[in-house]
């Protein structure tokens, strides 16, 4: 009823449906690997077009994929836009800015300020009463959320 003598490479269909489930995999787990896996396929895919004999086949997409991965994993993020953000220059908007004293400061021990209605720890060289009104000058390196302050 049906011929089955037809001489058609239909190895190829496999390779590129292997590299669309994983390119899919890498839009739900965004590691940047799978993705060089997807490139191996594709590239296993062009040698099954040539005719190229199924074990080049999966050499290709072997060494292709592990060669991928290696030269281009760590460039990768880089060219994706979440970077951009990590290198534009981040200004706090709290320098300069005046804030209270709730608990004091000595410059042994860390106190408190309130900083648009919140409060935060401070840090200074000089000690500070409670109620006084002093300008931020940073933000401690260790510890984000503890400003360096001074006296007005």
């Amino acid at each position: 009823m049906f011929d089955t003598n037809f001489d058609v490479n239909f190895i190829w269909l496999a390779w590129f449906s292997l590299a669309v489930v994983f390119f899919l995999i890498e839009m739900f787990t965004p590691t940047f690997i799978v993705i060089f896996f997807s490139a191996g396929a594709v590239l296993a895919g062009c040698a099954a077009l040539l005719d190229m004999s199924l074990t080049f086949q999966v050499v290709t997409f072997f060494s292709s994929s592990i060669a991928l991965l290696i030269l281009l994993r760590k460039k990768m993020p880089s060219m994706s836009s979440q970077d951009t953000v990590d290198n534009e220059v981040f200004t706090d908007a709290a320098l300069n800015s005046k804030a209270t004293v709730t608990e004091p400061i000595t410059s042994a021990t860390a106190g408190r300020i309130k900083y648009q209605g919140t409060f935060w720890n401070a840090e200074s060289t000089e000690e500070i009463t409670s109620g006084t009104i002093v300008t931020i000058l940073a933000r401690k390196e260790s510890d984000p959320n503890t400003f360096i302050v001074k006296k007005d």
